[in-house]
């Protein structure tokens, strides 16, 4: 049986998956925001509140479509002691985030942060505190949110408060997303 065919099944088996997917891919967009607008601009550089990235919500999308990608990765290359993970995330991310510094100078004429000051960046697209940030950040969402999100989703299944409440998110991200096409971005620097 191919990979195709697999998934298949396995969507047939679990009509929830695309639901517990999408939950996954929600989470992390939220998780982002959350790293992004309180930690990186309140905590660490002292900024005050910004609400980061280009939609208007709490979701940062570049991070739920990152996850998809470590974990896939991951899972090809049987990354799984935490250690590992930590190490092998840091690295990841940070060569995804020099490639993406490059590809955004190129396509819209600057990349959206400045690694300058920190201690041991390249051309202040990327350094060692936030590559080890994003390392740790990948071991938490792996070894420790992964697993407890599909407790909970095995658990509250059928719930239909549960399955309210994603469509609820679901219907409000999909809202702002397609909204950015005619209000423009949230992004302000």
């Amino acid at each position: 049986m191919n990979f195709i065919s697999k998934k298949i099944d396995h969507i047939r088996q679990n009509p929830y998956v695309i639901r517990d997917y999408f939950e996954y891919f929600l989470l992390y967009c939220f998780l982002g925001w959350i790293y992004e607008s309180i930690w990186c601009d309140v905590i660490y550089h002292k900024r005050g509140f910004l609400n980061r990235g280009f939609l208007f919500g709490p979701w940062l999308p570049i991070y739920g479509i990152g996850f998809f990608i470590i974990l896939g990765l991951f899972h090809l290359l049987k990354i799984k002691k935490p250690v590992a993970v930590f190490i092998a995330g840091a690295i990841v991310a940070t060569l995804a985030e020099l490639v993406a510094s490059y590809i955004l100078e190129n396509t819209m004429g600057s990349y959206m942060w400045d690694y300058t000051g920190y201690f041991m960046n390249f051309d202040g697209r990327i350094a060692l505190v936030p590559g080890l940030m994003f390392g740790l950040l990948i071991f938490v969402a792996i070894c420790l949110i992964q697993p407890a999100i599909i407790k909970f989703q095995q658990k509250f299944k059928t719930s239909k408060f549960h399955n309210a409440c994603f469509i609820l998110l679901a219907a409000l991200f999909l809202i702002d997303l397609v909204s950015r096409i005619w209000l423009g971005s949230n992004f302000s620097a």
